[in-house]
């Protein structure tokens, strides 16, 4: 079952399991905390996990405007703040890999690890870009 917090003057959706150090799972475009399915249980017996919904997908709010990596990175944050929680691993596939650098390179005193899966801490390069403007 999931639950709420207020983020960004949104209802961010996350789902909290276990106990222990706080893990946060970051999901990728057009997907979901559901992402996490199969991963939660395992991560559950030794952490406390969380698996948001990021702004605009699965059961969070929708907002008007730009989708920034920043703007997500702040929305974790404060879901943090909500849950009183001062440090966190931050786990990002594909569009949560490049949450998780945005929220280290602004809140590196709340992060205690992070990895990306699928994922890359750089910049698209060009040719992807060019790849993504011929498929519209």
């Amino acid at each position: 079952m999931k639950k709420t917090c207020q983020a960004n003057g949104i209802e961010l959706a996350y789902q909290e399991q276990g106990q222990g150090e706080a893990v946060v799972l970051l999901h990728g475009f057009c997907g979901s905390s559901a992402y996490w399915e199969y991963i939660i249980p395992e991560l559950e017996r030794d952490y406390r996990v969380l698996a948001p919904d990021l702004r605009g997908h699965g059961d969070s709010a929708v907002s008007v405007g730009t989708y920034s990596m920043d703007l997500f990175a702040e929305d974790i944050k404060q879901m943090l703040d909500a849950l009183d929680i001062s440090e966190a691993t931050l786990l990002g596939h594909s569009l949560g890999g490049y949450v998780t650098p945005a929220f280290a390179e602004k809140y590196s005193d709340r992060l205690k690890a992070f990895g990306l899966i699928h994922s890359t801490g750089l910049p698209d390069a060009e040719s992807a870009r060019a790849s993504r403007r011929r498929r519209r």
